[in-house]
């Protein structure tokens, strides 16, 4: 297969030329082009099968809370920019990339896609959210046949751990080896969420490359399986062995408590169910870290 990945430097970019490494791989990161130029997306040009977006503008707390509007104009720009890229492109398929944030702030529970659109966003991802559902609707209105995949909490060897640009386990990895007898969390634990592996994450958006016909529909890449903070952080500090206390905090930092994504559609479309555990996916992010 021919493919033309938007973002192959980036976390999931490069995993996904690992998944696939007899797939034949145009790979653009942001040094080769800035997607928010009109004039360097117009250099882009060959024959490819697949066209996959995994590029964008976006990081943890501190970023979605310091770059609001940045990250609202250029992600906008850039999915401008990439949808023009497509329907110039004679290609079979667009894929595009993106995360649980599209789904009502208020959404507590197991999410189905049908939630989309249903309610306001949570006020610490509004910006990145609306991106992103900006260009779910500017996918609707393409030529070309499309996926919109929603990734839940992936993790792995490669992610971010800075402050800025870091998730719960790229933060924790740090957090851990950083402390010496006592960890301070935020919030109580409590809080459930959906986390995936990367080769995981990796496999399911490959499959759905391969798929014969698209589904033209937003769609979960998830386990289904929900793991609570607190249990994530146990089995970190469990991992890197070291003799730490953890102290838990107030119960209104905790967020949303309950938020898994439905994976009835991925199982139903590609017949995949993701198989790295919890304690192996931690115990090779934590080997890389360390490594």
């Amino acid at each position: 297969m021919n493919v033309l990945l938007l973002g192959g430097t980036g976390f999931i970019g490069t995993i996904l030329q690992q998944q696939r490494p007899d797939w034949q791989w145009t790979s653009i990161g942001s040094m080769e082009c800035n997607l928010e130029d009109t004039l360097q997306i117009l250099n882009i040009s060959g024959h490819f099968d697949v066209v996959i977006n995994a590029a964008g503008f976006y990081g943890g707390i501190v970023f979605n809370k310091e770059l609001q509007h940045s990250i609202l104009y250029k992600n906008t720009i850039i999915s401008m920019n990439v949808c023009r890229l497509v329907q110039r492109l004679e290609i079979k398929k667009f894929i595009n990339i993106g995360s649980a944030c599209i789904y009502p702030g208020t959404a507590n529970g197991v999410m189905k896609e049908d939630l989309i659109g249903t309610g306001t966003y949570h006020p610490s991802v509004k910006y990145s959210a609306m991106s992103k559902a900006w260009m779910l609707e500017a996918m609707r209105t393409l030529d070309v046949p499309w996926e919109y995949l929603i990734l839940s909490n992936v993790y792995g060897p490669g992610e971010h751990v800075d402050v800025e640009r870091s998730h719960f386990v790229g933060s924790m990895l740090n957090k851990i080896k950083g402390a010496d007898k006592k960890l301070n969390m935020f919030g109580t634990g409590a809080g459930v969420r959906d986390f995936i592996y990367t080769r995981d994450t990796a496999e399911a958006v490959c499959r759905y490359a391969e798929l014969a016909t698209a589904t033209n529909a937003p769609t979960n890449i998830s386990t289904g399986q929900g793991t609570s903070v607190r249990e994530m952080t146990q089995l970190l500090v469990d991992i890197s062995e070291k003799s730490i206390d953890i102290v838990w905090g107030d119960p209104t930092d905790d967020g949303v408590l309950h938020k898994v994504l439905d994976n009835s559609k991925m199982l139903n479309d590609i017949n995949f169910i993701p198989s790295t555990t919890i304690q192996t996916g931690l115990t090779d992010t934590w080997n890389w870290y360390n490594r």
